[in-house]
């Protein structure tokens, strides 16, 4: 893989203002809870450069951090799906483009070097390099290739947060990572007993200093496609910290 390590994030400075919209959308009263954790998931595609038996470089217009491990899937065709682990090692902004509906993304280039290839992995990497590779039929599959393919990789990662507050609409979280507003993610948070599944929405985030963790993100959520039961677990849990 070409490129240069980069110790740190790769920031998109066009989004990231770092300011909360001055009129609030908040639909129902907020409540400050202590003790409440979660995790946010989040998965999109990328485009592969080149690829190797030891990692790959992709290009993307999300955000990755270097250092991060994420969960990497690769198809070809309806048969062959392999699913590797990775971890960034560069990432450099190498642009803006439009998309066709006349919006404006970031374009980065990373790398990622794979974490189990010493496993029964690295059997399956090689097959897959052999079906997709533009190489010559004698040619030794080594070194760095461009894919025959049209698939997109799929970028699956992980981030943990806290709850500072949380209302039937939505919550206040902080966490370490700074994905732009109007993301969409799945997430999964913990309720003193009860575990919620949904989806949520940022609706803004901001930078703020955090005593024991010094620089974190505050993200305010709203909930999408909450089931019933979802909805009914947050009511009572509300409910339960009102007393």
């Amino acid at each position: 893989m070409a490129g240069q390590e980069n110790p740190g994030f790769c920031y998109d400075f066009s989004v990231m203002t770092g300011k909360i919209p001055t009129k609030e959308r908040r639909r129902h009263p907020r409540h400050q809870v202590n003790d409440v954790k979660g995790t946010l998931r989040f998965s999109s595609g990328a485009k592969i450069i080149n690829m190797s038996l030891t990692g790959m470089a992709v290009e993307t217009d999300t955000q990755v951090r270097v250092g991060r491990s994420y969960s990497l899937t690769l198809k070809h065709g309806n048969d062959f799906v392999l699913t590797l682990s990775g971890s960034v090692v560069w990432c450099h902004l190498r642009g803006i483009r439009k998309t066709d509906g006349g919006e404006t993304k970031s374009v980065y280039h990373a790398g990622f070097r794979f974490e189990d290839i010493l496993t029964d992995k690295a059997q399956e990497l090689t097959r897959f390099l052999e079906a997709t590779a533009i190489i010559a039929l004698d040619t030794r599959i080594s070194g760095r290739f461009k894919l025959k393919l049209t698939e997109p990789v799929d970028l699956d990662t992980e981030y943990a947060f806290v709850v500072k507050t949380i209302s039937a609409s939505g919550l206040l979280l902080e966490t370490e990572t700074a994905p732009p507003e109007g993301t969409t993610f799945d997430m999964e948070v913990h309720l003193h007993g009860v575990v919620l599944q949904t989806r949520g929405r940022i609706v803004h985030s901001r930078e703020v200093t955090d005593p024991k963790t010094g620089r974190v993100t505050q993200i305010g959520v709203e909930f999408v496609e909450s089931a019933e039961a979802e909805r009914h677990a947050i009511e009572d849990f509300i409910a339960q910290q009102l007393h």
